[in-house]
């Protein structure tokens, strides 16, 4: 049994050490002005069919359509990238248009479009299991590009033969089981005839990209049969639509102008909706505010007033709308059929987008007075003293040579987090402010006070990062007089400080684990190591299931430092630092733990875990 234990470990200590390190899809500054450029391009098509110069918005959309599909290679995008999604649904709509301008069919033999035909009936049908999320037996039909992939059982079309497609096989199967839509009704037979005879006609595509959703093919014929234009913006506007207009069309005409209930046949619930218009017609015609339905009863020149039985709008609602007409009606947002609920915004946003305004004059300004406020709040009666630098402001009711000592501290301790975790050498917006309290009470007041919580006995240290850096500090306890035993504690916090510079969300035993090996030259030598790992080896005897390790609430905050500083010193030891800065990395962009650990490390948590605890007991 021992010697299958130590083969288990030596494979994944292998596959740990030969996994490939999977590189994360991100478009350079310079990748996204030519996406830019090309949409620009995209723009002189519709020029061009106009002066039924046709040949010329061909070769536009030929060069324009192999640049993306270039620049899509070279960054690694993703088919459901948002950038690259929508310019494709441009090129589609576009190539929809030069076609019929000139006059051929897209259909088959006797004008059956996939478009218009073929793609409502499997949209409506079939997507709700063969669409984006795990589509069943591998089949993905959301694109024409994934019918031809086929599925799990192999092609889904076979060209001219309707009668040896698997598609038709499915939709006329006699056992219900085994017919699709599964457990639905069978389609009706015109559709089924219709789906034949497409196939039959040679299953022909005229949606232009054939990586365009069935929901985009849709939306894209309706412009195109609508004429329904979206207006973009020239950049001197100084209304916007996101900003200015859409949160209090929200909240006063939606009431009445929703998806669900569209009083004289307007939904409001988009912008797209907006341009599509009711069953009077267009009701704005972008610039034209005299003759825009729209404003004629927002404005008051028209009865019924709108809003109707609401709070009237505001003077500035309304300059804001007049405006918005003078400028073109222009839209602001990245999709026109994002619902305009979404440019609410909250208190929250609103605070963040203060925040993200102020200048770095400002930030620091910032820091300093509310710092202060704090420690005034917490010790109003002590005799404090504080010391500003270019990245902490360190204060606290300690002598000044002890705040002087801390910060030299800190600006050494911040270049070695930048080396060790590849990140900024000034990662907080504002500074980092660095409380030293002198005795425990000072300590537990500023918890109690500041925080609205209890100090636990065991606790000397913590930290507090907010994502809009209104807070960003360090508390430190500087009770023991132990130089040493206090440098420790700032590093550790600092680390975690360092690591959740951004408000970024990180497994506890991570943050403790990253800021227990920054500081373990400190840490009272190899016997207070040594009872780490035994605390850890006890810790552990509860979990269940491997990856249980992983997730926060497992263990005790004593336990979970123990766990965290081993198994974080298990995965340098594996990978080295580099991996273990990709995994914090993978985590902060929104990857869970199982995910980060696959793409970094190329094996899951389960085996991460086990891999762990073995060489835990072996110790």
């Amino acid at each position: 049994m021992p010697s299958r234990v130590l083969i288990a470990a030596l494979t994944l200590i292998c596959v740990l050490a030969i996994a490939p390190q999977s590189v994360q899809a991100q478009l350079s500054a310079e990748q996204r002005r030519e996406f830019v450029e090309l949409n620009r391009q995209l723009d002189d098509v519709s020029g061009l069919l106009r002066q039924k110069d046709y040949d010329q918005a061909d070769s536009i959309l030929n060069k324009v359509t192999s640049r993306v599909d270039e620049l899509a290679k070279e960054a690694s995008l993703p088919e459901n990238d948002p950038v690259l999604r929508r310019i494709r649904a441009t090129i589609t709509r576009e190539q929809t248009r030069l076609e019929r301008a000139r006059g051929n069919n897209p259909g088959g033999a006797d004008g059956i479009s996939f478009v218009k035909d073929v793609a409502p009936i499997i949209e409506q049908n079939c997507l709700r299991c063969h669409g984006d999320n795990n589509p069943r037996a591998n089949l993905q039909l959301n694109t024409f590009a994934s019918w031809k992939r086929g599925g799990r059982t192999g092609p889904l079309l076979v060209i001219g033969q309707a009668n040896r497609s698997l598609m038709m096989a499915r939709l006329v199967a006699p056992d219900p089981s085994s017919r699709m839509p599964r457990n639905s009704e069978a389609l009706p037979q015109e559709q089924i005839q219709l789906i034949a005879k497409w196939i039959n006609d040679g299953a022909r595509f005229d949606g232009g990209s054939e990586t365009a959703t069935l929901a985009e093919l849709r939306q894209q014929m309706e412009m195109e049969t609508l004429n329904i234009t979206i207006p973009k913006p020239k950049g001197n506007e100084k209304v916007k639509f996101t900003e200015d207009i859409a949160p209090w069309f929200a909240n006063l005409c939606l009431n009445c102008h929703n998806s669900r209930r569209q009083s004289g046949g307007l939904s409001l619930e988009t912008f797209y909706d907006m341009m599509k218009g009711g069953d009077s017609g267009e009701v704005i015609l972008p610039g034209d505010m005299e003759n825009s339905r729209l404003f004629r009863l927002v404005g008051g020149l028209e009865l019924p007033r709108m809003p109707q039985g609401q709070a009237r709008i505001t003077r500035q609602n309304y300059e804001d709308l007049r405006q918005w007409f003078r400028e073109g009606n222009t839209f602001d947002g990245d999709d026109p059929r994002t619902p305009i609920r979404s440019y609410v915004r909250t208190e929250a946003q609103m605070e963040a987008q203060r925040f993200a305004e102020m200048t770095p004059e400002q930030m620091r300004e910032h820091r300093r007075t509310r710092s202060a406020d704090q420690l005034k709040r917490t010790i109003p009666n002590d005799q404090t003293a504080s010391l500003q630098g270019d990245n902490f402001l360190v204060l606290g009711n300690v002598p000044e040579a002890r705040l002087k000592e801390v910060q030299d501290w800190a600006q050494s301790n911040l270049s070695s987090l930048a080396r060790s975790f590849n990140g900024p050498d000034a990662p907080w917006r504002g500074g980092l402010a660095v409380f030293v309290m002198k005795d425990r009470f000072s300590y537990g007041e500023f918890q109690q006070v500041v925080e609205g919580r209890r100090a636990p006995a065991e606790m000397s240290g913590h930290f507090r990062v907010t994502p809009t850096n209104e807070d960003a500090y360090v508390v430190l306890l500087a009770e023991s007089g132990q130089p040493d035993a206090l440098k420790a504690e700032l590093m550790k916090q600092m680390t975690g400080a360092y690591l959740q510079r951004d408000g970024s969300q990180l497994p506890v035993w991570l943050v403790s684990g990253a800021g227990m090996t920054s500081a373990e030259s400190m840490l009272g030598g190899r016997a207070a190591l040594r009872a780490l790992e035994q605390q850890a080896k006890d810790s552990v005897l509860t979990v269940t299931q491997p990856a249980d390790i992983f997730q926060d609430g497992q263990f005790s905050p004593t336990q979970t430092s123990a766990v965290g500083y081993t198994l974080v010193k298990y995965l340098i030891d594996q990978g080295g630092e580099a991996r273990f800065s990709q995994l914090i990395e993978a985590i902060r962009g929104g990857r869970n733990v199982d995910q980060a650990l696959n793409q970094v490390y190329g094996a899951n948590a389960n085996a991460i875990a086990t891999g762990y605890l073995t060489s835990l007991r072996t110790r």
